[in-house]
């Protein structure tokens, strides 16, 4: 599930007004683009002090920096590891402002730390020019063995990386505020966002050409003018194709490559009246981190849900300066849904510490299951509404007017009485059902105010630690709640395994519960009712991608029970789900693969597979038949039509007490 990490403190940042002051952090500490998920430096430039460059793992250290004077401010920092001709060695970069001029650097050296201590500055290269304005970007572009430089006053230039001017392209308009490279497709990107009067902004779209630089290596794309756009009260970035845009408490998303406003969500975390400081970037599709004073959340933009949130209680203020951003939240896998933030947090107290700190961040499956009940509409830890039912029924228990009525419990008391009666089922299954006002043995709508997650969880351990032959019917009850704990489904179908009516009762109702415990139970049973109940549990509550990587790490996987199942003579039931269950099937051969099955049986299933496939193609020949003889008598579909009104549309599982 989606998660934020504490952070860990990378290194602690000079006593500088300016490093403590947020407005001005993002412009004093520049953080070069060269992080990925998987990166263990991070190089950043620190006004009036160096250009550092630290390592993460296993501990937080500095590698290497090159000193600057007090009285240089860092505008832009890049570095990048060159390959072939200079392979071993790295190239840094970087503009600073001194007084009124500006200059740009570059450094060539060593990547190895001990060849870099031993070398005495022998094999650094360093070299550096003056520029015309401020440099707002650096990028790095080594397959293209250049250097690009966007300056404030609306100039691109090309570097070789001795900093000899290659090319230089004016595009026409001032005071660029925002620059960002991206790649998509194997291609590199760039926009900018020039700030004009009255709120316009200017949104121009790059790509960048790797060709020889007698041309232009660089095309515009697109060119656009945006209305009551604020550049200066706005926090921007880029993501997926999609350009974010945070002012106040509501945040924009934009559609590249012309800029269309695609949707406007109202950010709940963020005060309309109150003085606030916050900060975003982006570490997923439709996934952003965002800070607000000392507080970190991560939003599914396209669920407006609140996916996880933290909040550093030993900081005033945490400001997000950079992050490595996975490109694709689609189908994540378990190996590539970890990605990290870097941020500067600072300390209460009239002489505030500021520290770079970096935070792991889990940005989750990228599918609906994550924002499932997190929406923004819950937030600020308000309570749940309690649910009623759509249509009330006259003939039930109790009068109508109690469905207004809010029903609350003394959960502590509760459970101290359950404590003292759990050495007897029938007196704890008295006091279970009495305090808690249960009338039959399956959670229905008139339970829904038993509702403490904490509660129910304490209950389930009473319950598994004090009872193992028998069980009392309390347990039945609350495999068929919906908030059953989810820590506390690890090994319970294990523990049911002699237990039949709680085994499938657990299989049909219990949520959250593991698959690995799942597909394990579903390769071992050879009873056909209990192999369809956990195909559909699985396919129901997990992608394919999740399901095919599961199977794959289970250390040992025979299939020839499952397989057995699906090739067998099945009940209507069974035909009924034919089309999810062969889903599955396909799922687990293309997870172990057919040399995984012996002879005889392989060939077992090949004879099933043809026969399925004649029965499809004469029930497509069929299909055609009837519904050619319908259109010649003009009632077309009404074949169709009937047939489908006569089949009752039923659901998968009913909540009921299961009897075997």
């Amino acid at each position: 599930m989606p998660s934020l990490f504490q952070p860990f403190r990378l290194a602690v940042l000079p006593r500088i007004s300016a490093l403590s002051n947020f407005d001005t952090q993002p412009e004093y500490l520049q953080i070069a683009g060269d992080i990925s998920p998987d990166s263990n430096k991070i190089t950043v430039g620190i006004s009036e002090f160096a250009i550092s460059q630290y390592i993460i793992n296993p501990t937080p250290k500095l590698l290497s920096n090159v000193s600057i004077p007090s009285t240089n401010i860092v505008n832009a920092c890049d570095a990048a590891e060159l390959n072939k001709d200079d392979e071993g060695k790295e190239l840094w970069c970087y503009s600073v402002k001194a007084g009124k001029s500006y200059f740009l650097s570059s450094s060539i050296r060593p990547v190895d730390t001990e060849s870099l201590l031993s070398s005495s500055g022998e094999s650094i290269e360093n070299y550096k020019t003056k520029m015309g304005g401020k440099v707002v970007k650096i990028k790095i572009l080594v397959p293209y063995k250049a250097i690009v430089v966007v300056l404030e006053s609306g100039f691109i230039q090309y570097f070789d990386f001795q900093l000899k001017l290659l090319h230089s392209l004016d595009i026409s308009y001032k005071n660029v505020r925002v620059v960002n490279f991206f790649g998509e497709n194997g291609k590199e990107y760039m926009f900018v966002l020039c700030g004009f009067e009255n709120n316009k902004v200017c949104f121009k779209l790059f790509e960048l050409l790797n060709q020889e630089l007698s041309h232009a290596p660089i095309k515009e794309l697109s060119s656009t003018i945006l209305e009551n756009f604020e550049l200066d009260k706005s926090k921007i970035c880029y993501q997926s194709g999609k350009l974010y845009k945070l002012q106040g408490c509501e945040i924009k998303t934009f559609s590249l490559p012309q800029c269309h406003i695609l949707q406007t969500i109202k950010l709940p975390m963020i005060s309309e009246t109150k003085q606030q400081n916050y900060s975003m970037v982006p570490v997923s599709s439709n996934r952003i981190l965002l800070t607000v004073d000392n507080q970190i959340y991560l939003l599914d933009l396209i669920h407006s849900s609140v996916l996880s949130e933290r909040t550093l209680t030993h900081v005033k203020t945490f400001q997000l300066l950079k992050s490595a951003t996975i490109h694709s939240s689609t189908n994540l896998v378990e190996d590539n849904k970890r990605t990290i933030a870097i941020g500067v947090s600072t300390k209460h107290g009239p002489n505030p510490v500021s520290a770079l700190e970096v935070i792991n961040v889990d940005v989750g499956t990228g599918t609906l299951k994550d924002s499932l009940g997190k929406s923004f509409q819950n937030f600020k830890g308000e309570k749940p509404l309690n649910l009623r039912p759509l249509l009330s029924d006259e003939d039930s228990e109790g009068d109508k007017d109690d469905a207004d009525e809010v029903v609350s419990f003394a959960y502590n008391s509760i459970y101290d009485e359950l404590s003292k009666n759990s050495k007897s089922i029938s007196k704890f299954d008295n006091v279970f059902s009495k305090r808690l006002n249960i009338k039959k043995e399956y959670y229905t709508d008139k339970d829904r105010f038993i509702c403490d997650q904490a509660f129910l969880s304490k209950v389930v351990c009473l319950i598994l630690d004090n009872f193992e032959e028998e069980y009392p019917k309390a347990l039945t009850f609350l495999l068929t709640h919906p908030l059953f704990p989810a820590e506390c489904t690890p090994g319970l179908l294990g523990r049911f395994s002699n237990h039949p009516r709680l085994f499938r009762q657990a299989i049909v109702t219990c949520p959250n519960l593991p698959l690995d415990e799942l597909l394990s139970e579903l390769f071992s049973i050879t009873n056909g009712e209990l192999s369809l109940d956990i195909s559909l549990r699985i396919l129901q509550d997990y992608t394919t991608d999740m399901i095919k990587l599961e199977i794959k790490k289970l250390s040992k996987v025979d299939v020839h029970n499952f397989i057995n199942f699906m090739i067998s003579p099945r009940n209507e039931e069974v035909t009924q789900n034919a089309r999810q269950l062969f889903q599955l099937l396909s799922l687990v051969l293309d997870s172990i693969g057919l040399f995984g099955l012996d002879v005889p049986l392989l060939q077992r299933l090949s004879n099933y597979v043809e026969e399925q496939v004649f029965l499809a193609e004469r029930n497509f020949r069929l299909w055609n038949l009837l519904d050619s003889r319908q259109k010649s008598h003009g009632s077309v579909g009404s074949l169709a039509n009937n047939s489908m009104a006569q089949q009752e549309s039923m659901p998968k599982y009913t909540v009921e007490y299961l009897e075997l």
